[in-house]
């Protein structure tokens, strides 16, 4: 028996997975004459199009729709782009945001179940309070920012240093590359850098690892900086600092300002040094890109804005790819260590259900589950294994 689609919807299903006509037909196990046939009369036979959604990444009513989906995004959309086609947000995306909003919800009902106050930095702030107490404030309540960096060794541990300082505040934080930890499905740096979903009890950050670490930094920064004004939404930062809007303005500001405040940075640059020469070694010494330094020389006018723009496009590159590392310490990355740690204790005590928690994990087997949840512990077993 055959199911009668739109021919529009079955190319998009597709196109928007990235996959060709003889790709696909490998995947479902049929030959590639039979895709072509559907994509061009519609007919497809019906036991194959839950097949077709799985392959995908459909959502098997979609296929049913007259005509293709637009997506949008369910939260608000501060990226700044040059091309259009960008602000259509691509699957990855999008799965990323409603797995992040499903755990945000858990942890957040788990909070308030188990009588836990509000956040008090919460929206504490606003785009009209200077940057510059803004970025004090963070700095000092999460003892983050130029203080930290100075004390650790490079870009990753600065990184895993003020990951941990910000989740003990109360803030989840959570990165990845990949979106359902599919190395096929790597997140694009171009379309996004991070998010944030502001709430009073289980505020949230993500980033995306695909970026590089200096580069990781700012974005955290620039997030946590949403979480001080409440403003929920997906940045772009790729220009370092948004020409658009005023909140991207601002938590951009605010971000540069925890990371390298300009009265440090005015007392720590050496002037007999060549300028190129001294933004590579404050970029060491602070553990923040090239670019944000130069950034920041330009605001202090230590450098034109000519120049700064002729150190951007010279520092301008894409990322080295990284290595995959530890499956454990990617794990705990991409879904917050302090959540991971608490969905894994309500599992072993019963409040919830061992399936829901090593679904939220995106583990499949039991066995992982317990590696991972020893791997939290130092290597150390749960006491109810």
């Amino acid at each position: 028996m055959n199911a009668t689609l739109n021919p529009n919807v079955l190319r998009w299903a597709r196109s928007k997975a990235g996959l060709s006509e003889s790709t696909l037909a490998e995947k479902i196990g049929v030959q590639l004459g039979l895709v072509k046939e559907w994509e061009t009369t519609g007919s497809i036979p019906f036991a194959l199009v839950e097949k077709l959604a799985e392959k995908t990444r459909t959502a098997f009513g979609f296929l049913f729709l007259k005509q293709p989906p637009i997506p949008s995004l369910p939260i608000a959309d501060f990226r700044h782009v040059d091309d259009a086609h960008h602000l259509v947000p691509s699957d990855d995306l999008l799965d990323i945001i409603y797995s992040a909003q499903l755990k945000q919800n858990w942890y957040r009902e788990y909070l308030i179940l188990n009588g836990e106050k509000p956040l008090p930095f919460v929206g504490k702030a606003s785009i009209k309070i200077p940057a510059k107490e803004t970025a004090a404030d963070i700095a000092s309540t999460l003892k983050i920012g130029s203080a930290l960096a100075k004390i650790t060794v490079n870009w990753e541990e600065t990184i895993r240093e003020a990951t941990e300082a910000v989740e003990d505040a109360g803030i989840l934080v959570m990165c990845a590359g990949y979106a359902g930890g599919n190395t096929r499905r790597k997140l694009e740096v171009d379309e996004f850098r991070g998010f944030a979903m502001s709430d009073k009890y289980a505020p949230l950050v993500f980033i995306n690892g695909a970026d590089a670490p200096a580069a990781r930094i700012f974005t955290l920064a620039h997030e946590i900086a949403h979480i001080w004004i409440g403003e929920t939404g997906v940045s772009n930062l790729k220009r370092t600092y948004s020409a658009d809007g005023e909140i991207e303005t601002y938590c951009n500001s605010v971000a540069a300002e925890v990371l390298l405040p300009l009265g440090e940075l005015r007392t720590s640059w050496q002037r007999g040094m060549s300028d190129i020469g001294e933004i590579g070694r404050l970029s060491k010494k602070y553990k923040i890109s090239r670019i944000v330094v130069a950034r920041r020389a330009r605001d202090a006018g230590l450098i034109t804005q000519e120049e700064f723009f002729s150190f951007y496009k010279l520092f301008t590159s894409k990322p080295k790819k990284s290595n995959r590392g530890d499956y454990f310490i990617n794990e705990k990355y991409q879904n917050s260590r302090k959540f991971s740690i608490t969905i894994i204790q309500e599992a072993l005590a019963g409040r919830t259900m061992q399936r829901d928690a090593m679904q939220f994990l995106g583990i499949k087997k039991e066995s992982t589950f317990r590696k991972y949840a020893n791997s939290l512990q130092g290597g150390v077993e749960w006491p109810i294994f």
